[in-house]
């Protein structure tokens, strides 16, 4: 993969919008679709490790305005999408088709999904949210099924730059659970994400009865003299299923 430079970064960093709220990511929906170094980092490591797609069911959980499901049903998958946004399930609609978008999470059929993704969404929520998020997903899922969960790698905490965000100088340790407002760089606008410690997932998907399968980094490159890995994905299964 082409290694993505500062100098190719399209973003205005003077936009001062923020998004502070699951439901409040509707205001940077331009923005979500032209991020053209995110795209090529994250969707472009998820989508190899889901292998062949013709006939295979895949929910994209918070999936916004659809760009990676829309990239998985053009590989062939039968794609759902659901997103607490009213605004990015009407985008996501245009894409995928409206009878493909759920609108709410009691619309999911359990059991049903040979593939659920969740990228970029756990980091947003309270911890609270995470759980149940990480419950609805166990539910969905089929007994051969994988779910794929993805977000900003916690290990960048105390990064100042990457390619992709700008952080600021952290008040708590690694293993301490807190938030942090962090500007991106495509697109300029502000989020609050939420940090915790890998091992923190880790144990939220065990008592979920989740069973780690793997823990993928996007590539490395290095910025400043750091070597950076931005996003972090677990495989993950049921844990009734045998290797």
């Amino acid at each position: 993969m082409k290694q993505m430079q500062p100098n190719q970064q399209s973003g205005n960093r003077g936009k001062q919008t923020l998004v502070s709220a699951e439901t409040a990511w509707n205001k940077v929906l331009e923005e979500l679709k032209s991020e053209k170094i995110k795209l090529a980092f994250y969707d472009d490591t998820v989508i190899p490790l889901l292998g062949d797609l013709k006939n295979k069911k895949v929910l994209d959980y918070g999936g916004g305005p659809g760009v990676l499901a829309s990239a998985l049903q053009k590989l062939g998958a039968d794609v759902k999408e659901y997103d607490i946004s009213e605004d990015m399930r009407n985008q996501a609609a245009k894409k995928l088709g409206a009878e493909n978008i759920y609108h709410t999470v009691e619309e999911i059929p359990k059991g049903e999904f040979d593939f659920v993704i969740c990228n970029l969404v756990l980091c947003i929520v309270s911890e609270d949210e995470v759980r149940r998020i990480v419950e609805n997903i166990k539910s969905v899922l089929n007994e051969q099924g994988l779910a794929f969960i993805g977000f900003c790698n916690p290990k960048l905490f105390d990064v100042p730059e990457t390619n992709l965000d700008l952080r600021p100088t952290p008040k708590h340790e690694y293993e301490q659970n807190h938030s942090y407002m962090k500007t991106k760089k495509e697109g300029g606008y502000k989020i609050i994400e939420n940090h915790r410690p890998i091992s923190w997932y880790e144990k939220v998907y065990s008592d979920a009865a989740l069973v780690h399968v793997d823990t993928i980094f996007t590539p490395e490159y290095e910025l400043n003299g750091r070597k950076i890995e931005d996003f972090i994905i677990f495989k993950l299964k049921k844990g009734d299923q045998s290797e």
